[in-house]
């Protein structure tokens, strides 16, 4: 996929962005009480654990208007994935807007973006890179071709910002090693516990840049 069209469309999806955690689900409409449920139970549990009835119950919805909106789980699962992309590149676009418009500081305000993630109550590991073992049977390929997209709109992120300040081959070792950390990061902390990985992988990065 071309890396002009992955950035453009990162900038579509950040501008309609609204982080329904914070709303509060009275106050919402049906469509969207059924999504913020989904948001929850499924990060602090796991998208196969939870079934439609529990989401139905607590979103306090009908069956009838849930499957008007979500035919399917599959449906309801393609939007909490949605949701978390333009969650992670809506934290991404603040710090980069914050830093100094030169791609070495927007590469490294993407560990800055992972601190702030990682720091977020919510924080439950990263369901991208969950999913590319949680969704991996032919009727999960479309959630599948989600995760795909959403690691691919990060590797062009990094791709576009090398490509200025390295040349090709140099840049083609550098994506795999700085995603690696980006990822890694949220891994590391969910496993562990610990909340200073983005920082550690963020010098290792700086280190990186540096040579």
């Amino acid at each position: 996929m071309h890396l002009k069209f992955l950035i453009l469309n990162m900038a579509d999806t950040l501008s309609s962005f609204r982080d329904l955690r914070t709303e509060k689900i009275e106050e919402l409409k049906p469509r969207e009480r059924i999504l913020k449920t989904a948001i929850r139970l499924f990060n602090e549990h796991d998208v196969h654990t939870i079934g439609i009835d529990r989401i139905i119950a607590e979103s306090q919805v009908s069956k009838r208007t849930f499957y008007s909106y979500f035919p399917s789980k599959s449906d309801l699962t393609a939007a909490y994935l949605e949701f978390w992309d333009a969650f992670r590149f809506d934290i991404l676009e603040k710090r980069v807007g914050a830093a100094s418009n030169e791609p070495k500081a927007e590469l490294l305000a993407a560990f800055d973006a992972v601190d702030d993630w990682i720091a977020d109550p919510d924080f439950n590991g990263c369901v991208f890179t969950r999913g590319l073992s949680d969704f991996s049977t032919d009727e999960e390929k479309p959630l599948r071709a989600k995760v795909d997209r959403h690691l691919e709109k990060a590797s062009a992120f990094i791709q576009e910002r090398l490509s200025q300040l390295v040349e090709p081959a140099q840049a083609k070792t550098l994506l795999p090693q700085l995603l690696s950390l980006i990822l890694g990061a949220m891994v590391v902390a969910q496993a562990t516990g610990r909340k200073d990985t983005a920082k550690l992988n963020k010098a290792a990065a700086t280190h990186l840049l540096n040579v």
